[in-house]
């Protein structure tokens, strides 16, 4: 496997060395300055670079968000908020809510690197506009994707989407607009797209996807996820035909983990963030939700090829013994296996969505059918016939166990339908639900400095 690199930081190093009371700025001079005409190969490094921070937000979108919406727990002995702040044993959220950053910081530093390798690219005299534009597409799509989770996280508090000068950055937009600005800077990446020649290469991650043809079917998979966010189920349906969605073979689990994905290595790349040895001796350890098993139907494969059961349960001392860690994830065989970050089966669970409410009801449940026979469970009782209430029932299930552990769909998605709530979030460990998390003191004291 081809492994990311770690060039990634930004392409102006600042060494600050103190003389006396003075300070001397350097500049590495094997990077280039914002602004500056640059190679190929400069570009290459910052596109590697744009892909490795492009990973960071997964295992803490994973892993909080999962704890908000009790897909997981997260038994990790170092610190007992994993337990009480993220279920809300504590109460609510606050500023700089514990171990928020990965949702809000990294993808934000994704973002300036996107934007960086734009600049770049429209400053190099050593490309053509073709090139060009297969470099801002990318950068575009992956900026728009970004943006996405600071959202998820925020909700309506709302969030920042022009960054580009950190010194005078543009206004927090309220969800919807916020929404709105990143789809536009979506389709800009699939315009760019559409006219691209793509000069640079990605790692094993994005295989069968790393052409133009196959970046514009990540960018409208992307484009089909953020339009059933924004409600618009036409969009949803027209940019699934142009993404990689295929329910002709989707029967296997092969089919259905078709995608690009995160890749991992070892140091000093990281690892696969969600990987645990089964039956280790460990306090340590991301363990699923006791009510995933609980409530799954007999004979769900999702279940049997995602969820292991320990010889020994973990007791987290936080939790108590009365909660014990008895099913721990096996979907991963190495600490280097890489992560698909949208796959075909969201998107035939997307399709089922969009027909249902803006296109053809008994295609909707086709796709859940398709979903269900897949994976053992034979076809869905609900039919075109049935209430609204019914399907959403019916979505929401297969969404549980078809996404589960994959960046917080759960929370995400009761949210987006209006059911977070007791019914819906399991709350045996006696906690509390979380609709966002508090806006983060950095925002706060800038708005109120200006």
């Amino acid at each position: 496997m081809k492994n990311i690199k770690y060039n990634i930081g930004l392409t102006i190093a600042v060494i600050l060395m103190v003389t006396g009371c003075s300070y001397v700025e350097q500049f590495d001079p094997n990077n280039p300055s914002l602004g500056s005409d640059a190679s190929v190969a400069e570009l290459q490094g910052m596109v590697t670079g744009l892909e490795a921070r492009h990973r960071q937000y997964f295992g803490s979108a994973t892993q909080m968000f999962g704890s908000f919406g009790r897909e997981v727990w997260a038994f990790f002995a170092s610190d007992p908020r994993f337990i009480n702040d993220w279920l809300g044993r504590s109460g609510s959220t606050y500023p700089d809510f514990f171990a928020s950053a990965g949702t809000y910081n990294s993808p934000y530093q994704a973002v300036k690197q996107a934007n960086e390798l734009i600049d770049m690219a429209q400053g190099s005299s050593s490309l053509s506009a073709a090139q060009e534009a297969g470099i801002t597409g990318f950068a575009k799509t992956i900026k728009a994707y970004q943006l996405l989770w600071p959202l998820m996280q925020q909700w309506d508090n709302g969030i920042r989407i022009d960054v580009e000068d950190p010194l005078n950055p543009g206004p927090i937009l309220s969800r919807s607009v916020a929404l709105t600005e990143i789809r536009a800077i979506l389709d800009e990446g699939y315009s760019d797209l559409q006219t691209a020649d793509i000069v640079f290469s990605l790692t094993s991650g994005w295989e069968g996807f790393d052409d133009a043809a196959g970046l514009i079917q990540v960018n409208r998979a992307i484009a089909a996820r953020l339009a059933i966010y924004d409600g618009d189920y036409t969009g949803a349906l027209t940019a699934l035909g142009q993404s990689f969605f295929d329910i002709n073979d989707a029967r296997s689990d092969a089919a259905m983990m078709v995608g690009p994905a995160h890749v991992y290595g070892e140091a000093p790349d990281i690892n696969n963030p969600l990987y645990y040895p089964l039956d280790a001796n460990t306090n340590t350890i991301l363990i699923v939700h006791t009510a995933l098993v609980e409530d799954a139907e007999v004979g769900d494969l999702r279940v049997v090829n995602k969820f292991h059961q320990r010889a020994d349960p973990v007791i987290n001392a936080t939790m108590g013994a009365g909660n014990p860690g008895e099913y721990q994830d096996k979907r991963w065989a190495t600490n280097v296996d890489p992560i698909p970050f949208i796959r075909n089966e969201e998107l035939i669970l997307i399709k089922a969505e969009a027909e249902w409410y803006g296109g053809d009801k008994n295609v909707a449940i086709q796709a859940i059918n398709n979903v269900r026979n897949t994976w053992g469970v034979g076809d869905s009782a609900v039919t075109a016939a049935s209430t609204d209430t019914e399907f959403d029932d019916e979505l929401l299930f297969q969404r549980r166990y078809s996404l589960w552990a994959e960046g917080g769909h759960r929370w995400i998605d009761l949210r987006r339908f209006n059911r977070l709530d007791a019914s819906n979030i399991d709350l045996r460990d006696g906690g509390n639900i979380f609709t966002q998390v508090d806006q983060r003191s950095s925002e706060t004291n800038w708005e109120n400095s200006n």
